[in-house]
């Protein structure tokens, strides 16, 4: 999705398109790295054009951009969320490596399987939202835990 593409999203749903949130869809568009960012990464780049932006501010326009599915949001196990962009508008399940923090996104929903087994129908359960994340290493984190003989958490 476009940066334009997003502005006119928000547009649409009756936000303005402030300086600030504009350098906030930009730290999405332009991130390089395939970790999902916090809220203090987005804090940090903005505050570079903007200093006077709040930390506060930011966690507003992803909430903001987050209801409007823009963006989603990863609850990891260190507590932080952490958050990208939502291409198709779409939820997303990821594989998350416990070494490095690298987040990739599985391209499919692996618990459609208990909506086409009807485990909710059964249940006389209406099911809203779910979250599924997988945790282990990714293969950079493996082959630097063969050099030094061991993955963090792993049985000896």
């Amino acid at each position: 999705m476009k940066e334009q593409q997003l502005v006119e999203q928000l547009r649409r749903n009756g936000y303005k398109i402030t300086p600030q949130r504009q350098e906030i869809l930009k730290a999405f568009m332009e991130s390089s790295s395939r970790l999902p960012q916090s809220a203090e990464d987005i804090h940090n780049r903005v505050v570079e054009k903007y200093p006077n932006v709040s930390l506060d501010t930011i966690y507003r326009n992803l909430n903001v951009l987050e209801g409007l599915e823009i963006i989603s949001r990863l609850s990891l196990k260190d507590g932080k969320s952490r958050y990208e962009l939502n291409p198709g508008g779409s939820h997303q399940h990821h594989l998350i490596c416990l070494g490095c923090g690298a987040a990739e996104a599985i391209d499919y929903c692996p618990l459609q399987a208990l909506h086409e087994i009807g485990i909710a129908e059964e249940k006389k359960f209406e099911i809203r939202e779910h979250s599924f994340e997988i945790f282990g290493y990714c293969s950079l984190c493996r082959e630097r835990s063969d050099e030094i003989g061991k993955l963090p958490g792993k049985c000896s």
